[in-house]
């Protein structure tokens, strides 16, 4: 019951920060907690993009018609868990890490 109670906390305490922290959560492995890190000395930080800009690659990234750098079919994966209506909010999300 205990382990039960502490899986439903757990998943409220995720709602109430919002849709962004956990959509970007897979994100953070290779671009940082705060969107700021360069990957495998090819990528740049993703923070110094436009919201509108994101949302652009983000979709070209799920569509698999994007693969700048080489990491192309990564993207596509990853974004496979994000349903296209929350792109946006994703893109949101990255721009306020501070």
């Amino acid at each position: 019951m205990k382990t039960l109670l502490t899986i439903v906390l757990l998943t409220l305490s995720l709602w109430a920060k919002g849709e962004g922290p956990s959509l970007y959560h897979s994100c953070k492995f290779c671009h940082g907690l705060k969107a700021e890190k360069t990957y495998a000395q090819k990528v740049p930080s993703i923070k110094k993009l436009d919201e509108s800009d994101l949302v652009a690659i983000l979709t070209a990234y799920k569509k698999g018609e994007l693969d700048n750098y080489g990491y192309g079919a990564i993207m596509k994966m990853q974004m496979q868990n994000i349903p296209d209506n929350l792109i946006p909010t994703l893109a949101k999300h990255i721009k306020e890490l501070k």
